[in-house]
């Protein structure tokens, strides 16, 4: 299956893969991350998170494995883009990006000039 043909993706789902393209992450690190760009305007809570995730396992764009315990002694799983998933969080990014370009060009965009 071509990375188009899974196209699009729900908002969070293309926010885990985006947060993911910076390096391989546990779930809680991921929630920080997002917290972090506020730009995402995204707020990832636990429960969905993880169901997402391993949503995301299944459809074979992440992979989880058991990383280093933390001082606190609970093994954390950290999850990675697959190569799979890499292509599908650039395909949607392209899509998003085009999309923009079109709402710039007919001036949906307040105080956004098109690009030439």
């Amino acid at each position: 299956m071509k990375p188009e043909e899974r196209l699009p993706l729900h908002p969070r789902d293309y926010v885990i893969l985006l947060l993911l393209a910076r390096g391989d992450c546990h779930g809680y690190g991921i929630i920080k991350r997002a917290e972090e760009q506020a730009e995402l305007q995204v707020r990832l809570d636990p429960a969905n998170l993880y169901r997402t995730l391993r949503k995301l396992e299944r459809q074979g764009l992440v992979e989880g494995e058991a990383g280093k315990e933390p001082s606190d002694g609970a093994p954390r799983r950290v999850y990675r883009l697959t190569a799979l998933g890499r292509d599908v969080v650039g395909a949607e990014s392209g899509r998003l990006a085009r999309l923009a370009d079109t709402a710039r060009a007919w001036r949906l965009i307040p105080g956004a000039e098109a690009r030439s």
